[in-house]
């Protein structure tokens, strides 16, 4: 059987209002509605994520998504990052 090699699209992104890193993927939308994309941070794990949020957010650095980054990989992601 062959190995599913098919990789996420992901942007680490910090929201400077609140200090909040987290993993967005900008091609996987939480619901029906385009607007809300999934996400992913440390605390509260998957979750809704408007694209205004996104967007009002600054890319974080490797050292600062390193650990998330992991923790996703942990647990089955296959990410391309976008940053």
């Amino acid at each position: 059987m062959e190995k599913d090699t098919q990789k996420t699209k992901v942007n680490f992104l910090i929201n400077e209002n609140n200090g909040e890193l987290f993993a967005f993927f900008p091609e996987e939308n939480y619901t029906t509605f385009s607007n809300l994309k999934t996400s992913y941070a440390h605390i509260g794990q998957h979750s809704a994520c408007s694209i205004a949020y996104a967007e009002e957010s600054r890319e974080a650095t490797e050292t600062e998504y390193a650990e998330l980054k992991e923790e996703l990989e942990s647990i089955g992601y296959n990410l391309e990052i976008l940053n």
